[in-house]
């Protein structure tokens, strides 16, 4: 586990905001970021913060969702402790773009509650994800043998899954030429 304090100076203002301040942070973030083996989730600790503008949570927070989805694989961003309005700010700019990430409460000991999904997902992918956490980790092969009612074929489950990984919603592990499947988080 990794855990970022979103706020830089806990003394200075509990605002985040504007894109050129969003940039900074993530620059941070990829600064702090080193490579890791094993699937891990980085939690973006907003509880010092008050207010984080959209132009900002674009910048840092989906930033560097799409730097660990593309350079540091295996790391994997959840919004952690943010409040009511910035999680607002945040699920409204995603359900413009039809993009998720997930969020939840973080203790100081690092145990997590109400894992929840920020933005907006399809019923599909939405579905998905449900029927993974019910029998992860799966595979695509293993998810069209599941429901062969549903009629999607495995290639199908392929792309909706590759599309799943790519918005970290789900972690994504090979296993000699599969690749297998659970959620981010364990509970949705």
């Amino acid at each position: 586990m990794i855990r970022y304090p979103m706020l830089a100076h806990p003394a200075g203002s509990t605002t985040l905001a504007g894109s050129a301040m969003g940039r900074q942070m993530l620059a941070q973030l990829i600064e702090k970021t080193t490579p890791v083996a094993e699937p891990t989730l980085a939690f973006l600790d907003f509880a010092a913060v008050d207010i984080a503008t959209g132009s900002f949570l674009r910048e840092a927070v989906m930033g560097f969702r799409d730097f660990c989805r593309n350079a540091a694989g295996m790391i994997y961003p959840v919004v952690a402790n943010a409040n009511a309005t910035i999680e607002e700010e945040l699920a409204t700019y995603l359900r413009g773009r039809n993009d998720a990430i997930w969020a939840c409460t973080l203790d100081t000991d690092g145990t997590t509650a109400d894992p929840h999904i920020l933005g907006e997902l399809d019923a599909g992918q939405m579905s998905t994800i449900q029927l993974i956490a019910a029998h992860h980790p799966i595979s695509a092969p293993d998810l069209a043998k599941l429901r062969p009612d549903d009629k999607i074929g495995t290639t199908a489950w392929n792309n909706r899954l590759a599309t799943l990984s790519a918005k970290g919603m789900l972690k994504e592990v090979r296993h000699g030429k599969t690749k297998l499947f659970s959620p981010v988080m364990e509970a949705i």
